[in-house]
């Protein structure tokens, strides 16, 4: 068996090399992402400079309240027969309203005049010989001038969202007034107020 001595300065060479290695392991890191090495990073408390910053973000965003006729824009109803001035006329999905709105809303809808236009100048046939409701319900709602609800009211406001909505529509002149075309426009209004 061989014994071999180590000198002090061997000792001291030995603790030095052993040091730099320990050194070296500790201020070089490697990077996962891209495989290069570089210094080590700080992670604590006595470095110079702010590790960390808050940053504002501010949006404003604008009240929103629309609706748009989709479908029946205009709605024919006929009365080609005596069955159908006998038992008037139901047209299920009359009209199609789409709504975006960001507050509570309801819709409203009011005839734009009292009688319907054209037709039979010497008796001319009233808005309320036009009924309508929201589709799904049961009970019809003759159209007049002043505006009524077709969905949610001011008391009792729908939640923000948006959807479509669909409105029947049915129709009884009987033989009270003459043959012609007959026209009337209608308003449909959402509202938060």
């Amino acid at each position: 068996m061989k014994k071999f001595f180590l000198t002090g300065s061997m000792i001291a060479a030995l603790f030095i090399l052993s040091l730099s290695v320990a050194q070296a392991q500790v201020s070089v890191i490697s990077n996962a992402t891209d495989g290069v090495s570089g210094p080590a990073i700080p992670t604590g408390g006595s470095g110079l400079g702010t590790p960390s910053q808050v940053a504002t973000v501010t949006t404003t965003i604008a009240t929103i309240l629309d609706l748009a006729v989709t479908t029946g824009t205009t709605v024919p109803i006929n009365f080609p027969d005596i069955a159908s001035l006998d038992n008037g006329v139901t047209t299920t999905g009359a009209v199609s309203l789409t709504f975006r709105s960001n507050l509570p809303w309801f819709v409203n809808v009011a005839a734009n005049s009292s009688t319907f236009s054209d037709g039979d100048h010497n008796t001319p046939m009233p808005s309320s010989v036009l009924f309508y409701k929201l589709g799904g319900t049961q009970t019809f709602i003759p159209l007049t001038t002043t505006a009524s609800s077709v969905v949610g009211t001011t008391g009792a406001k729908v939640q923000r969202g948006a959807g479509t909505i669909a409105i029947d529509y049915y129709m009884n002149p009987r033989y009270d007034y003459g043959p012609g075309a007959y026209t009337l426009a209608l308003t449909y209004t959402i509202s938060n107020q």
